[in-house]
């Protein structure tokens, strides 16, 4: 799922400040600088710690820990992404264009002799982003997830070719000494990040599934008590979900929280789903979260009218909102394929009454926009896409609308 914020939490105002003082070392470097080549070290030194940032940005873990809204992190790291291919593209065409020679200098290794074995790390490591970035950018659409997520772990031996790269051509880290201290110190840093990273499922909280119930024909509750620790997800927030410690994760947001217990609802769709009506009770997950501060603005600060809008099983975000917060003005509007669909349906309208509206497909809910309330949209992004063009056009001001999209 990725969420779409209309304001910049202080959590990610916090790693953009971190992010500037991580480049203030290049500064008088760049102040410095007296020709081309100059310019071709600072931007590959620049680009690699773009892309320090945005293999740190990319653990979640490691991200929830700068701030604690990490889909906006998940956003700042796409972005990094851009910002990387100009930097990474940049520098071996201006170092071409220094040593006077053709495009094979680029892409062709020469590992005959050791000043060119080190550029040719550099050159394996700008073939790497170059898959990287095709496969996150041009070719997303045209390939599986899963071989989008396999491509994005050449990140890790990329960014460690780099590291070798710049340390074995010397220039200016050879020059200066507290600049090769600094770039050490990020090269140890992202050696401890990529230990994390390979091994931190195995740290995620295990649970053992209590039961499951069909709220549906396509959606069933899954509900699942610690073994030890247990999580406490406020309303709105969502888990990872590992079937085992192998197994890739997958966010739900908890539809009910509190104790030893977390309850999922899960719509039928795809292999890990299929997995995980297979589970038997009893069996074991592994649980890592929680994450997000989607309907946060709908709890705290100054009460303003909180209209909720789902499409199908994107209401569960709301679903304990409502019944913690029966105080807070909530109005909730579903819309669903069939009234069979509609999950938690009569739930919401015995706490709601006439604050619930269940709208079945094609029919379009009628929300009338008013100055003061927020807007909170959650479903697929062809419907949470749809609902804010609609609430825009109607008048609703952009930092009205927060939104939450499903993949499914």
């Amino acid at each position: 799922m990725s969420r779409v914020r209309p304001d910049a939490p202080s959590g990610l105002t916090r790693v953009a400040i971190a992010m500037a003082v991580s480049f203030l070392p290049l500064l008088p470097l760049a102040l410095g600088a007296s020709d081309l080549g100059d310019v071709a070290n600072l931007l590959g030194l620049a680009g690699a710690i773009v892309m320090w940032w945005q293999v740190l940005l990319g653990v979640r873990q490691i991200s929830h820990r700068l701030g604690d809204d990490r889909l906006a992190a998940v956003s700042l790291h796409r972005w990094l992404g851009g910002c990387g291919a100009f930097l990474v593209l940049l520098h071996p065409l201006l170092e071409t264009v220094v040593d006077r020679q053709d495009w094979a200098y680029v892409l062709v290794p020469d590992f005959t002799w050791a000043e060119s074995a080190y550029a040719s790390l550099g050159r394996l490591a700008f073939l790497m982003f170059l898959a990287l970035w095709l496969t996150s950018t041009l070719a997303r659409y045209l390939i599986g997830h899963r071989v989008w997520r396999y491509a994005h772990y050449l990140s890790y031996p990329l960014l460690a070719l780099v590291f070798v790269h710049s340390w074995g051509l010397g220039g200016y880290l050879t020059e200066t000494p507290w600049l090769l201290a600094y770039w050490l110190g990020l090269a140890v840093t992202f050696a401890g990040v990529v230990c994390w990273r390979l091994s931190v499922s195995r740290w995620a909280v295990p649970y053992r599934l209590a039961g499951v119930e069909r709220l549906s024909p396509t959606v069933s509750a899954y509900t699942f008590r610690a073994l030890g620790r247990a999580l406490d997800p406020q309303p709105g927030q969502f888990c990872y979900l590992r079937t085992s410690l192998r197994s890739r994760a997958h966010p739900f947001s908890v539809v009910r929280g509190g104790g030893k217990e977390l309850t999922f609802a899960v719509k039928d769709a795809g292999s890990f789903t299929e997995r995980l009506r297979a589970l038997e009770p009893g069996a074991v997950v592994h649980l890592d979260g929680p994450y997000g501060t989607f309907t946060r603005a709908a709890q705290a600060g100054p009460r303003r009218p909180a209209v909720l809008i789902a499409g199908g099983i994107g209401v569960t975000p709301f679903v304990e909102l409502v019944r913690r917060n029966d105080d807070l003005p909530l109005s909730l509007v579903h819309v669903v394929a069939s009234p069979q669909e509609a999950v938690f349906g009569a739930e919401l309208r015995r706490r709601l009454g006439e604050r619930y509206q269940e709208v079945v497909r094609p029919d379009r809910p009628a929300i009338p926009v008013t100055p003061r309330a927020r807007y909170f949209i959650c479903g697929s992004p062809r419907f949470v896409e749809a609902t804010a063009a609609g609430l825009r056009a109607s008048g609703a001001r952009r930092d009205q609308l927060y939104t939450e999209r499903f993949d499914c």
